[in-house]
């Protein structure tokens, strides 16, 4: 991995993207509230999808009539196109480079919170429900039994409101840095500004979902050894979350892609500020050593780009393509140009290759979404 020490010379301007492929129109997931499956319901196969720790996964198939020199075209990457209590210092958000960004605990988190960045979390948890097949929840709970909920890092709160409706008699708790969520939710729900990684001082829980806070964590172990002591016996804690380093079944990516270059220079500032980029792998491990028994993981290959074959690993693809480009300058920017060291002018350079890539179908990557749940022992020692 270079230096990041100096700024590195910005490389040269992108190419203008090929012809576009066909439109292929991507379908997000129907209303999750409406008729949402237990953990309990009959289970789909899911194409690209393994159970356990060390099984080999199928390679997802390309689909051949797409050329590679094909590219996505703008209007298949637009989002709109597819279809508390807090003191007033946590609304006194800092700016950088024309983004806004949390205000409490400024800086534990290096990723925005203005409206770009709250339209992409809204469709980035309608892909996500949709990549684990419309499931708001893994683990087997059981109506009656589940009163108190924690949603850790909750965003704009859709899963909360979403899984407060499947659990009407629960109460559900959402945290986060800033108070951006809707102000209309259920009875049985409320948010929280809060920090995830300070003392936590509240009753216990019955279940604990933790989705997607890649980059975000500093101390991963005591975050799972947290979620164990304060959840009650025979209670349930699910985490999901990524391993963000793409991969390919054919070498159409290397360490030559700009996009490699960028998921990598990425992970360097990640862990440069103490963040974990990559906790997926880390998470089965975790678990078992905070005590959890019972514990189930699935791996699960997300394509990103239209390349597969598949028509649900293609709208998958599609789905993960627009929220990864969407998300490029929100994820990066901070981190390349207060930590790396580079311009403004320079991360933006590189995005513009990174977007040329991935649009290109010759592009055939993916990365490795990981589920992980288990339970409390009945008797806790």
């Amino acid at each position: 991995m270079a230096d990041s020490s100096h700024a590195p010379r910005s490389p040269e301007a992108p190419p203008t993207a090929k012809a576009p492929s066909p439109r292929a129109e991507a379908t997000p997931p129907k209303s999750k509230t409406a008729s949402p499956r237990s953990a309990g319901s009959p289970e789909a196969e899911i194409p690209g999808q393994t159970t356990g720790t060390a099984t080999q996964q199928a390679e997802i198939e390309v689909d051949e009539g797409i050329a590679d020199r094909d590219s996505v075209t703008d209007e298949q990457l637009s989002i709109s196109g597819y279809t508390t209590s807090v003191t007033s210092s946590v609304y006194d958000y800092p700016t950088e480079n024309g983004r806004r960004y949390h205000a409490f605990r400024h800086g534990t988190y290096y990723g925005p919170n203005d409206a770009d960045e709250l339209d992409r979390l809204d469709f980035n948890a309608s892909f996500l429900t949709k990549l684990t097949q419309n499931q708001l929840h893994h683990a087997p709970l059981e109506q009656g039994k589940v009163h108190r909920i924690l949603d850790i890092g909750t965003g704009t709160g859709i899963w909360a409101i979403e899984i407060a409706d499947l659990f009407p008699d629960a109460e559900v708790i959402g945290n986060d840095l800033s108070p951006v969520q809707s102000e209309w939710v259920p009875p049985n729900v409320k948010f929280e500004v809060d920090d995830v990684e300070s003392p936590w001082v509240a009753p216990k829980y019955d279940f604990i979902y933790c989705r997607f806070m890649a980059g975000a964590i500093a101390d991963w172990p005591r975050l799972v050894k947290n979620t164990f002591k304060n959840t009650h016996p025979g209670g349930w804690v699910e985490f999901q979350d990524w391993d963000l380093l793409f991969k390919s079944d054919d070498g159409s990516i290397t360490d030559d892609n700009y996009s490699m270059k960028m998921i990598k220079m990425f992970m360097e500032g990640s862990r440069k500020v103490g963040r974990e980029p990559q906790p997926g792998p880390l998470l089965e491990p975790l678990m078992r050593e905070a005590g959890f028994v019972n514990i189930h993981h699935k791996q699960i290959k997300c394509p990103l780009g239209m390349w597969p074959k598949d028509p649900y690993l293609r709208n998958l693809g599609h789905m993960n393509m627009i929220q990864a480009l969407d998300g490029l300058e929100a994820y990066n920017l901070r981190l390349y140009t207060g930590v790396l060291g580079w311009t403004v002018a320079e991360a933006q350079v590189l995005f513009a290759h990174v977007r040329n890539e991935i649009r290109n179908n010759a592009f055939h990557a993916y990365m490795v979404y990981h589920v992980v749940y288990g339970q409390v022992p009945e008797s806790k020692k």
